[in-house]
């Protein structure tokens, strides 16, 4: 990916964090099935979770490791979580942010600590490949659950399906493969990335809704984050980003995005928090409350963010 390419999918992640999970996790009179505009962002803005593995993956793949990087990597998740947990005991009115949850920290701690064996198989093209296929057929799993719930093998909650976030994870590895790289960038690939990312959306609207409604609203809209349409919609995306050249203001814009896309992980932290202590001094009387609130967890998140990772001390607790 491109440096373009990068802070958009990354800003992406900012702004559909926020609207995902201060939509679906707050109980109010205009909650998540109250209008279809919120149904809606909340439907597009399942993409959250799985870029933000897909960012870590890239990321961690432009830079050499070794022990040493593996076991600082594993102790920025820790203080994150620790910090974040203690704070959450101790002052009543935070509310985590579900990056502060421990499957998702329980995730990374697996991913890095076997590190060392997706780095060996980021040397072998084909047999990361192999991998890569052999994760996604998983999804069968997710399948099976959604069909038969009554079996209890079957019953682990997606977000403890620690093989999908490998599986986002590993593809970000692979992103930055010269190979795909140079796959990413042909002409043709970025313009069927981007015809094809509303007609993704749409498939698996109609998939999810009329298919699998019922299981759709009994599991609270758990199986669409990891169903294989999101994998294939997170991919068109990366590629369609890839894609992007700015023509006019391309300055401004750039520092927009690269300013935004560095207060990525603290806005995962912090957008649920600041959404709570907002709607205790603006009451949600309409949609367009909650719609202008949503905005201002964004803005606000960013931009406490920003301060704390100007902090060289404070910023490890928005960091990892």
């Amino acid at each position: 990916m491109n440096s373009t390419g990068l802070n958009i999918i990354k800003t992406l992640g900012c702004m559909t964090a926020v609207t995902f999970f201060t939509i679906y996790n707050t109980v109010d009179n205009y909650d998540y099935g109250y209008h279809w505009i919120l149904g809606f962002l909340t439907f597009i803005s399942t993409i959250a979770t799985p870029l933000f593995f897909v960012v870590a993956g890239y990321l961690d793949s432009q830079s050499r490791h070794d022990s040493q990087w593996q076991m600082n990597k594993i102790k920025s998740i820790i203080i994150v979580f620790l910090f974040w947990m203690t704070v959450y005991y101790l002052w009543a009115p935070y509310q985590r942010g579900y990056l502060i949850q421990p499957w998702f920290v329980f995730a990374f701690i697996v991913i890095y600590t076997l590190h060392p064996v997706i780095e060996w198989l980021s040397h072998r093209r084909m047999l990361f490949v192999s991998v890569i296929i052999t994760l996604l057929l998983s999804y069968g799993y997710d399948l099976l659950s959604a069909l038969r719930p009554d079996i209890h093998a079957l019953s682990l909650p997606p977000q403890y399906r620690l093989w999908t976030w490998l599986l986002f994870y590993l593809t970000g590895q692979m992103f930055s493969d010269p190979l795909v790289t140079k796959w990413l960038t042909h002409e043709k690939v970025v313009k069927g990335a981007m015809f094809a990312i509303p007609f993704i959306y749409l498939f698996t609207w109609f998939y999810e809704r009329y298919f699998f409604f019922a299981l759709f609203k009994a599991d609270r809209n758990a199986f669409i984050l990891t169903g294989s349409q999101i994998y294939i919609l997170v991919v068109a995306l990366v590629i369609a980003a890839n894609g992007v050249q700015f023509r006019k203001n391309c300055e401004l814009k750039e520092t927009i995005l690269a300013t935004i896309s560095k207060t990525m992980t603290g806005v995962y932290i912090l957008h649920y928090s600041v959404f709570h202590l907002l709607t205790t001094l603006i009451p949600i009387t309409s949609l367009g409350t909650k719609l202008m609130l949503i905005v201002l967890t964004f803005i606000t998140s960013v931009l406490i963010s920003m301060l704390i990772l100007s902090n060289s001390v404070l910023k490890k607790v928005i960091t990892i």
